[in-house]
């Protein structure tokens, strides 16, 4: 026989396991069994907390950009305001210079 043959032989000859192997094969195997069973719902818990700051970091996003956009139209309202108030009196102004210099300050078509 070559010598390659009886490496072979010799590598997968039968060998008696060692000892204690048995219960370390069987003890893994009810580890695996045990870790199986755990719930998979765990993993759920994080993704409702991450969705639940999601959710509320939006709400209080969408909230701030109300309060803008009120304070926005408020602030548009007195400037509105404010011009409406200037051109009365610019007008009123107006009709007093025509009353005392007796012509008018517009502009012909």
């Amino acid at each position: 026989m070559s010598r390659l043959e009886d490496e072979l032989r010799q590598a997968l000859r039968r060998r008696e396991p060692p000892a204690g192997f048995a219960e370390r094969v069987m003890a893994r195997a009810r580890a695996r069994e045990r870790e199986q069973r755990r719930p998979r719902w765990l993993g759920w818990r994080w993704l409702a907390a991450a969705t639940a700051v999601v959710v509320v970091a939006a709400g209080l996003h969408f909230m701030e950009e109300r309060r803008r956009r009120l304070e926005g139209e408020r602030a548009k309202e007195q400037v509105m305001l404010a011009l409406e108030l200037t051109g009365a009196k610019l007008i009123l102004a107006e009709q007093r210079v025509q009353q005392v210099i007796g012509f008018s300050l517009a502009l012909p078509n």
